[in-house]
């Protein structure tokens, strides 16, 4: 092989959302399992994918720090659902990857701070830089933004490298490796290192469950146990 270059996989999936969860954590699976690899991020509003990824990778060794939205509500043509795997609804969960191991991080995301409340389409610089991400996926911006976010908290140092997995609207559908910095940091120091798998179509209704590009099973999600 060519000193020159390295051949990766990358797993392209046909639609976004939370159908492609289990094939994202088996592309990570096997990338952990290529080295180099000892901590994960998973972006996780309300526990389900983050507990996927425990019963995924417990027998590899690695960390796994669960990045959550602060409790709020997402909306569907079904209804809305809470977020933030530290409210009430998902105690159990919470608890349980607690005794798993997981480092748990809530926060704001580092591109939707309060001065987008202006207007969610205001041309904040944040705002710019979240479309801008977007144009990959919007899994592509959670996974990068859940980086940030765990560094920020301490629970990756800057210049680690790290997978982080994110999705569009619920579950995964992208996966990066990344070399972590602080959010202050995030035009000298953050790189996106590779992509292991990511959708190509793109979402453009809201809610989106109503898109034709997204798959996903919502009623795990609209029943809260």
């Amino acid at each position: 092989m060519s000193s020159l270059f390295i051949d990766r996989k990358i797993r392209y999936f046909k639609y976004a959302g939370e159908a492609n969860t289990d094939a994202v954590l088996e592309v990570v699976e096997e990338r952990i399992l290529g080295g180099e690899i000892s901590k994960v991020v998973i972006a996780s509003e309300t526990g389900r994918s983050a507990i996927k990824a425990v019963e995924k990778f417990k027998k590899l060794g690695v960390k796994i720090i669960v990045v959550t939205h602060y409790p709020a509500y997402t909306y569907t043509s079904r209804g809305k659902i809470p977020i933030g795997l530290m409210r009430s609804e998902y105690q159990e969960r919470y608890k349980y990857l607690v005794e798993q191991g997981c480092i748990v991080v809530q926060g704001t995301r580092p591109f939707a701070p309060p001065s987008r409340m202006i207007s969610w389409h205001y041309p904040t610089p944040e705002a710019v830089i979240d479309k801008v991400l977007e144009v990959v996926s919007p899994g592509f911006k959670i996974a990068v933004e859940a980086v940030l976010l765990a560094t920020d908290s301490g629970a990756i140092e800057e210049g680690e490298d790290v997978v982080s997995c994110a999705g569009t609207f619920k579950g995964l559908d992208t996966a990066i490796l990344a070399t972590a910095t602080y959010t202050m940091n995030f035009f000298s120091r953050f790189k996106v290192k590779e992509i292991l798998a990511m959708p190509i179509c793109r979402i453009t209704k809201y809610p989106e469950d109503e898109d034709p590009c997204w798959r996903g099973d919502l009623n795990a999600y609209l029943i809260i146990p």
